[in-house]
């Protein structure tokens, strides 16, 4: 999958609680860099002090040789635990600052939505077609997957959005991607319905019944605002590693068979579609 036009985005989260519970992960990552950080100091003054003893003029003595050799090769381990832990906090961080901006981003949105409730409860009473499973339209606000209008079905790219309203006269969502381009914009497309899945809270994501392994979804890709096609490997109830306890593991297509690990509430079911006697498509 082609990833390098996104690799900047960073996943959105409205409650608090998710923040909270990736700042404690963090803390806990600088923790362990500090500690590797002090092992790899102690390596570093073992190696000089064992060089102040040694006589460049004589041969080295074996013992002394073979201590140098399990210093540097512990100091090699070391060093890459450490960039593998500095990469993992970089990405913990890249995500808790667009937590941060999207919190903002929702306050703004709520102060409008009381403004427009009279409205916003005219078009909740008009019914359209809509899947078994969501009758009803979004309201402004709402957290979204969305299909990035530019893609097709043989690559599909769905992108973490905002509802920004729904038109009754077109039947499109209007949604403001959560990222910003280039140019430090963010980007609003018309989406029809069934490209538009609402993503659950916290608590909505608790009452879901739990994807089996082996299941297609959409997933969120770590450190993105991207959903891509998934697999789930491992539900959250067989979830045993305790760095990532509650959340799903997942492996992505064309991702080197690797294993990543998705919050409950960024994994989607993939939506199922039905073909109307014109050839046009819905989702059930």
């Amino acid at each position: 999958m082609d990833r390098k036009s996104r690799t900047s985005r960073s996943a959105t989260l409205d409650d608090t609680n998710e923040e909270v519970n990736l700042w404690k992960q963090t803390c806990n990552a600088l923790s362990k860099l500090e500690t590797i950080q002090n092992d790899i100091s102690n390596i570093v003054n073992g190696i000089n002090k064992i060089h102040t003893t040694i006589n460049n003029e004589e041969e080295i003595q074996p013992s002394i040789s073979t201590k140098l050799i399990e210093h540097y090769e512990g100091g090699i381990d070391l060093s890459n635990n450490e960039a593998k832990t500095i990469h993992d906090i970089i990405e913990k961080l890249s995500v808790l600052i667009a937590l941060r901006n999207a919190s903002e981003y929702n306050n703004v949105l709520e102060q409008k939505r009381k403004k427009r409730r009279i409205e916003q409860d005219e078009i909740n009473s008009l019914s359209f077609k809509k899947s078994k499973t969501d009758n009803r339209i979004l309201t402004n606000g709402t957290s979204v997957a969305a299909k990035h209008p530019t893609q097709k079905d043989k690559n599909e790219e769905w992108i973490l959005a905002i509802v920004i309203s729904y038109h009754i006269d077109t039947n499109k969502y209007q949604v403001e991607d959560v990222d910003q381009d280039e140019f430090g914009q963010k980007q609003r497309y018309m989406i029809q319905p069934r490209n538009v899945i609402p993503i659950p809270n916290i608590d909505e994501a608790k009452e879901l019944t739990e994807l089996n392994a082996g299941q297609d979804v959409l997933a969120l890709y770590p450190g993105t605002t991207c959903f891509y096609k998934a697999k789930v490997i491992t539900p959250p109830s067989k979830n045993k590693d305790i760095q990532y306890t509650s959340n799903y593991q997942v492996q992505f297509e064309d991702d080197n068979n690797e294993f990543k690990y998705v919050m409950p509430e960024y994994v989607l079911e993939i939506p199922k579609f039905k073909y109307n006697v014109d050839g046009s498509k819905w989702r059930m």
